[in-house]
């Protein structure tokens, strides 16, 4: 019986292929539930560029506008897709295929040649956009800057580049901008002359750094040689010219900066303490005048500005002068030099006798008779009528003038005589001597 069973059961081939097929649907349909299609969109692919010579080769360069990366859509099993990153694909643009808008197609594939044929893969906006310009070529002074500040009372002299000039080239937008090469040296705590080699870089009008990889300069390097001079502050002294309108003076001249740090060689600072500024006309002004100077033009070739800007502002000031009138007496005027044991002396002012005192209001308010000190030197002078010149002392900001004539009239003192004439008696009466003399003698009183 269990021998007819088990020769049954191996009997029906058809049954074993249908169980077979079953357990392979069962399993297929197992499979697909846990690995379904799935859609996923992998993002900035890096974008490789092919054949740019063929771009160069006419005499042209060209910029990446748009299109250095690229996004895909990828459909397929979840198995494969979950896992994929950007590095799993490769994105080109071969620049040979530049279209008339300067466009190139960007193509992208997967790297695992053993997957590409079960996923989907759609690039989004696989487009590159070229910006494509003229190559030229510009020859720019190059200029010495530095960084860093030199040691304590120094400061930088003149610098010298070699080569002075250098040639760049690259595209015309690029180089349009560039106004001048730039050499810069850190000079931080240097006290003496150097030598340095420098790379230069490119700069536009506002300083800042214009760099590409498509810049290219006709040397790598250029030799900055530069002097450090020792430095001297000085004070600035301000001459003016010529006078002011009539009635007019000058009441303040202000100026900014006051001192000024010069360098150079150290036998030229010596021969200098101050820096004069000189020829400012103030002739025929009666209002507030101003200049604007440039320090330099006033320093010897041989010193040159330290750390201080090249400007001096200078203002004048003017006011009109007023004026005083003092009238004067005999008693306001003292006579030196009398001899008064012999004369007599009389001082007579004619009419309109003053003094006239010119000057700024406030200076005037201090002048006195007392404080002109009016004298008349008579020192020499005999027994007359005379005009004599008066002197005066004079204040402080204020000019003084005497208007009018004074007479003096010296006169000699009269002289007082007295004579007496004694007669002598000798004893008894008689007289001695045989005759008389005077006894007495002619004395001048005072």
């Amino acid at each position: 019986m269990k021998e007819q069973a088990k020769k049954s059961l191996f009997n029906h081939l058809g049954l074993k292929i249908l169980s077979i097929l079953l357990a392979v649907i069962i399993w297929m349909i197992i499979m697909n539930v846990d690995d379904y299609s799935v859609t996923k969109t992998v993002r900035d692919i890096p974008v490789e560029e092919t054949n740019g010579s063929s771009i160069e080769n006419l005499g042209k360069v060209y910029n990446v506008v748009s299109g250095n990366t690229v996004d895909v859509v990828v459909k397929g099993p979840r198995s494969l897709v979950d896992p994929l990153t950007a590095a799993d694909f490769t994105a080109v643009a071969d620049l040979s295929e530049l279209s008339i808008t300067n466009t190139v197609q960007i193509k992208v594939k997967v790297n695992n040649s053993q997957i590409s044929g079960r996923l989907q893969i759609n690039p989004v906006d696989a487009t590159m956009n070229l910006d494509i310009e003229d190559v030229i070529s510009k020859e720019l002074p190059v200029k010495a800057l530095t960084k860093g500040s030199v040691a304590n009372n120094y400061a930088m002299g003149t610098s010298k580049v070699t080569p002075n000039i250098v040639r760049v080239t690259g595209p015309e937008s690029m180089i349009n901008k560039i106004t001048e090469i730039r050499a810069e040296v850190d000079v931080s705590g240097m006290y003496s002359a150097f030598r340095k080699t420098v790379i230069p870089v490119c700069a536009d009008a506002y300083g800042e750094t214009v760099t590409g990889k498509d810049l290219i300069l006709n040397v790598e390097t250029v030799t900055v040689d530069a002097e450090i001079q020792p430095t001297k502050e000085i004070p600035i002294k301000l001459n003016t010219t010529g006078a002011p309108a009539s009635g007019y003076t000058v009441t303040s001249i202000n100026y900014n900066p006051q001192t000024v740090v010069v360098a150079g060689a150290e036998k030229e600072l010596e021969k200098i303490n101050a820096l004069y500024i000189s020829g400012l006309s103030v002739a025929g002004l009666n209002t507030k005048k101003e200049y604007d100077l440039k320090i330099s033009d006033y320093l010897p070739d041989t010193l040159f500005l330290a750390g201080t800007d090249d400007h001096l502002a200078v203002a004048i000031d003017f006011e009109k002068l007023q004026q005083a009138e003092l009238p004067l007496t005999a008693e306001d005027i003292e006579i030196v030099g009398k001899d008064e044991e012999k004369y007599e002396y009389t001082l007579t002012p004619g009419a309109g006798f003053k003094a006239r005192c010119t000057g700024l209001l406030s200076d005037l308010d201090g002048v006195t008779k007392e404080a002109l000190q009016l004298k008349i030197d008579v020192t020499g002078l005999e027994a007359g009528e005379y005009e004599p010149k008066v002197s005066y002392a004079v204040p402080k900001n204020v000019s003084v003038s005497i208007i009018g004539k004074v007479k003096l009239v010296i006169t000699e003192k009269e002289a007082t005589t007295e004579s007496t004439e004694e007669s002598g008696t000798g004893p008894g009466g008689g007289t001695t001597g045989g005759g008389t003399e005077p006894s007495g003698e002619t004395q001048t009183e005072h």
